[in-house]
Order: C-alpha cells, then structure tokens, then sequence
C-alpha cells in the first residue's frame, strides 16, 4: 500500500486565519506557524485575540463556510486517492476542517481538536 501524504491549508485550501484575519480585519491574526513555528504559543496568542474581540468558534466556522478548495485541489485529490491511500497531515481544527473535507470528498484527516462548551 502507497500513501500519499499532504498538508491541508495553503495546499488544498485557503488558510483559514488568514481568511478569518481579512474578514474581521483583524491583522494580527494572519499569523500561522510560518510566522510563529510554536504551536502553543500561536493558538494562546489567537486565542487572545479572539477574546479581545468577543469572537467565538460560531465566527470563525461562518467564514469557513464560505471557502471553497484552491483550484484544481478536489480533481488532485481524486487523481491521488485512485492511485495511493490519501493522508491529510494538518496542524488545523476538525472543528474548522469538516466544511473543507465535506468538499475534498472526505479524505483521511489527522489533526488537532479542540475541547469547547456551548459559548
């Protein structure tokens, strides 16, 4: 069995923060782990902003809703998953990833999760 193995945002998709960043207006949350390589540190930094804002999980997934794959990604995706066993390997959210993958015909994904209460 061959996998292949991709990343998720900036590959398949747009960057979610930075769509989020751009709807909001809200500069400082364009930063991704290219800008900050430490993945606790980003997600408490964004997480601060977004309380700063009284921005909640419902904010974010209205603008994921909205985003469609790169173009080409879904015909790539379906040209790969005939020939290999398809992997997305992403430092994202299932809780942001499920509109996206629903589109992408719901390949495997291995991600990060977040433990949120009804706010």
């Amino acid at each position: 069995m061959e996998i292949a193995c991709l990343d998720l945002e900036g590959v398949l998709v747009p960057e979610i923060w930075i769509a989020f960043a751009e709807k909001t207006g809200i500069e400082s949350l364009r930063a991704t782990t290219r800008d900050i390589p430490d993945y606790d540190v980003l997600m408490k930094q964004r997480l601060r902003i977004l309380d700063e804002h009284g921005l909640k999980l419902a904010d974010i997934q209205a603008v994921i809703a909205t985003l469609k794959p790169l173009d080409g990604a879904i015909e790539f995706v379906n040209w790969l998953r005939e020939r290999f066993q398809v992997v997305i390997l992403s430092d994202n959210l299932y809780e942001f990833s499920k509109p996206l993958m629903r589109q992408l015909g719901f390949p495997t994904l291995l991600c990060n999760g977040l433990l949120t209460d009804e706010d």
